[in-house]
């Protein structure tokens, strides 16, 4: 019984433990995706990791062409030819984005981008400098699955350029389970039987001697 106890209070307590979220890196650089093998971002497009899928939707770009993508990640800008303006993105599960790298960028000191859909808009995340930065999730608490979100920018000036080479993601953590209300009488219930079990030992055992 004793025993018992023990494994209903670990339970417990496992119970009302949030579970540490994973992440994963979507590598965006060209040669990391099958889709950009034809050197374009198309909608329709998608990255894969992890279990998370992310695909790409309506892509504008400021040409004939259908978005540009190197080695160095997705190009974004609105002066160059074959580059990105503006993309929807579409998860397909609960996401929430960790950190974002940039593979090159020029003249983008203050240029940010943003990311905006049905429950909220990002923070104006900023395409100034390579490496990898903390994402703003602004309002939104979480990319939900299956929705549209839109990536807008502002970079456009002369010789402006950034290049985003990849997002660390992971899903949000797990709400924590409330106890339910009749397991404070349970647990009494079972130290109930265990005192009367012991306290009849007790007797038996005065008795016999």
């Amino acid at each position: 019984m004793k025993l018992l106890k023990i494994a209903l209070v670990c339970a417990v307590a496992a119970l009302t433990l949030p579970a540490q979220a994973a992440t994963v890196t979507l590598d965006l650089r060209r040669d990391s995706v099958a889709d950009f093998g034809d050197r374009y971002v198309n909608s329709g497009d998608s990255v894969s990791a992890g279990g998370f899928v992310l695909t790409f939707r309506n892509v504008v770009i400021d040409s004939t062409s259908t978005g540009s993508v190197s080695r160095s990640g997705m190009h974004f800008s609105s002066y160059y030819s074959n580059t990105i303006i503006t993309l929807d993105l579409v998860f397909n599960i609960d996401t929430v984005i960790e950190t974002y790298s940039m593979g090159y960028v020029e003249n983008t000191g203050n240029e940010t981008f943003q990311i905006s859909g049905v429950n909220g808009t990002s923070g104006a995340n900023s395409f100034g400098s390579r490496g990898t930065s903390q994402f703003d999730m602004g309002t939104i608490p979480v990319f939900l699955a299956g929705e549209t979100y839109s990536l807008t920018h502002t970079v456009s000036g002369f010789r402006q350029f950034a290049l985003l080479s990849g997002l660390e993601l992971s899903s949000p953590p797990p709400a924590v389970i409330p106890l339910p209300a009749s397991l404070p009488l349970l647990l009494a219930g079972f130290g109930a039987v265990a005192f009367l079990r012991r306290r009849k030992r007790v007797a038996k055992h005065n008795s016999q001697c």
